[in-house]
Order: C-alpha cells, then structure tokens, then sequence
C-alpha cells in the first residue's frame, strides 16, 4: 500500500484555521469603531443667556449612537464636524436642530425644566 505524505498538508490547513480564526477575533474590533464620547458644544458669540450665564451644551454623542444610525442626523440636521451647524434657541423654538426630536414626543421637551439636561458643565 501506498501511504501519501500528507504532512505538508495538514500544516497548512492547520495554519489556514489559525489565520481563519485571528482574523474573525479581528471584525468585532474593525465593526466597533469607537465614537466621540461627550461633545462640548460652543456657545455662539451674542446667543440669548440666562440671568445665571447659561453653560455650553454637553451633547452625549454615544448615547445618540446607541440607538440611531449616523444618518438620523448627519448631514441633514447637523454636519459631521463639530461647530459647523448653527445650534440656537431660536432654531429650538421652530422645532429645527435638536428640537426635531427633542419636543416632547420622540425625546424630552426643551423648556426650562430641562435646561440642565444640556446645558451644565463637563463634571455634572
């Protein structure tokens, strides 16, 4: 009888399965970009301002992206660049920038007993 050497051949497919199977650990990290965390929105030069100077807004970028896909809001209502888009009371009042979703019956309302959500400092 004949017996084929087939050591070669076992090494490789051994060495395709180790490959195969880094590579596979590999797509969780390659999927889960990681997002900006907590983005600091700038207040505009001559924005309206409490009594009490009103703070930036902290916007929780991840806790948006936990649930919506990007194009919820890029680049329709806001452009992926930070600082690029106009963001004022003014916009809140007609129910445009973030009061589209923020008026009460997607998200929480925008009115003074919210404020706080937004509006507070980076250790609130």
């Amino acid at each position: 009888m004949h017996r084929a050497n087939t050591g070669w051949q076992e090494s490789k497919i051994a060495g395709f399965t180790i490959t195969l199977f880094i590579c596979l650990l590999l797509v969780p990290v390659a999927i889960a970009a990681p997002a900006p965390g907590d983005l600091v929105i700038p207040r505009v030069e001559g924005a309206e301002m409490g009594v009490d100077i009103t703070p930036a807004s902290i916007f929780p970028h991840w806790v948006h992206r936990a649930r919506y896909r990007c194009d919820a809001c890029h680049d329709d209502l806001f452009k992926m660049k930070l600082g690029e888009t106009e963001i004022s009371k003014a916009l809140m009042k007609q129910e445009l920038s973030c009061a589209v979703c923020h008026n009460g019956k997607v998200a929480f309302d925008i009115g003074l007993n919210t404020c706080n959500r937004c509006h507070r400092t980076p250790e609130e």
